[in-house]
């Protein structure tokens, strides 16, 4: 007879048997044992216990909380008139904390800046604090210092005429000229030193134009780009917030025809017309700049033939010009004295390295300069960086004896022989503010 041999066993059923087996095993001693010890178990035996109270035992007769949320809550009279005492609390005054705001029938007055306490410094009781970038000194409210610092709003009537189609500046029939009418006001009658900054290369990127406008000081000129998205909004957000402001003007550099340029830009190998047509369609972009600034210019800023038409033109409009610090030795100062235009030039660009401890030092230069030759100006632009080192740098110049004036204070109209301009206008008739002797 033939032999069979069976299949070998599952090891996983035979696993799960023994587990099931095990667990029913284990499982009937533990009730067992749970239940002889239930039945001849005494309570008397077991550890010790004590009961704790966490509240005090309510007194004979007195009414549940619920009880009582009812009776009070059907009497609102008697609610508010209620003896707190009961709860266990002390007597509740009606006096709220004092926030330094005051009510008066709905209308709420500005906070004042609190005077510093004693534990703080001379330095810290005369600088105040920022807000939104205004500097607020104890005694003012941010109203206050935003009114003061605010400039009039543009286009002013008779400074500005239609030339094909282009609104154009002009010299008023009064003979007031935008470089007057459109700059800040500046008065030194202490005759410190003076430094100026302009930030340049606004519009373009629209966080960093609005940090330049809210955070810096309103003595702080700004400048911005011609093609600059909605460029006569920015004018007057910056001119609400105190600052004067140029527009730039591209030059020809000597990397030009390697580079992509501006389609305004005005070289050297175009006719003064060509010039002054592109000129004219950068100064149409907007109204209320009291100036203009360079937007490189290295190569053009040296041929007079290329430079006087153009800075005649302006000084026909009343226009301003300021030299940046990027440009060293130019033929600008010559042009602007045969041309009787106001002028001023930078002693450097502060940004040239973006690092903190490069700008914080050229800072420091111009400080040395202002202190040496009475006063020195300074350019960069408008990288987070910038703003950062120039809102710390301008908020100690006070402290210093060195006083921070916008560009306008700098212009002058006479041949510039040095980095010092000759004479300096504000747009006045007055003395000149500014101390030349430092």
């Amino acid at each position: 007879m033939g032999y069979r041999r069976g299949s070998d066993p599952s090891p996983l059923r035979a696993g799960l048997t023994h587990a099931g087996l095990s667990f029913l095993a284990f499982g009937g001693l533990s009730a067992l044992l749970g239940t002889g010890i239930h039945l001849s178990g005494n309570a008397a035996d077991a550890s010790p216990s004590q009961q704790i109270a966490l509240f005090d035992a309510p007194a004979e007769g007195a009414p549940s909380l619920k009880a009582r949320l009812k009776s009070e809550t059907s009497n609102p009279q008697q609610m508010a008139s209620a003896d707190l005492s009961a709860f266990g609390t002390q007597e509740v005054t009606a006096e709220e904390p004092d926030l330094g705001v005051d009510y008066v029938e709905g209308q709420t007055k500005l906070v004042k800046v609190a005077e510093v306490t004693e534990q703080g410094s001379a330095s810290d009781r005369s600088q105040g604090i920022r807000i939104n970038g205004k500097l607020v000194r104890p005694g003012q409210s941010l109203s206050e210092v935003s009114h003061v610092a605010a400039l009039d709003p543009a286009p002013i009537a008779g400074l500005y005429e239609t030339l094909n189609g282009k609104r154009l500046p002009r010299i008023s029939q009064a003979g007031l000229s935008p470089a007057d009418a459109y700059a800040r006001p500046f008065a030194n009658p202490g005759n410190r030193p003076v430094v100026a900054l302009v930030v340049g290369g606004l519009g373009i990127n629209a966080t960093h134009t609005r940090s330049a406008i809210d955070e810096l000081p309103p003595e702080v000129t700004l400048s911005f780009a011609p093609d600059a998205r909605g460029l006569q909004r920015w004018i007057h957000k910056a001119r609400a917030a105190g600052h004067e402001v140029m527009i730039e003007v591209p030059m020809e550099a000597y990397e030009y025809g390697r580079m992509k340029m501006h389609p305004q830009t005005l070289t050297t190998t175009q006719t003064s017309d060509q010039n002054i047509a592109k000129l004219n369609q950068v100064l149409s972009k907007a109204t209320g700049y009291f100036g203009v600034i360079n937007y490189q210019g290295a190569k053009f800023s040296t041929d007079l033939n290329a430079t006087k038409p153009v800075l005649r033109t302006l000084s026909k409009r009343g226009i301003a010009f300021v030299q940046d610090g990027s440009l060293q030795s130019t033929g600008f100062d010559a042009a602007a004295g045969a041309t009787s235009l106001r002028f001023a030039r930078a002693a450097k660009q502060v940004d040239a390295k973006l690092t903190a401890p490069d700008i914080t030092a050229q800072f420091m230069e111009l400080e040395t300069l202002a202190r040496e030759q009475g006063v020195a100006m300074g350019t960069g632009y408008a990288y987070p960086v910038t703003i950062d080192v120039a809102k710390a740098w301008t908020a100690d110049l006070a402290q210093k004896g060195i006083v921070l004036a916008p560009v306008s204070a700098l212009s002058s109209v006479s041949p510039i022989e040095s980095e010092v301009p000759a004479s300096f206008k504000t747009g006045s008739a007055a003395e000149d503010p500014i101390n030349k002797a430092g």
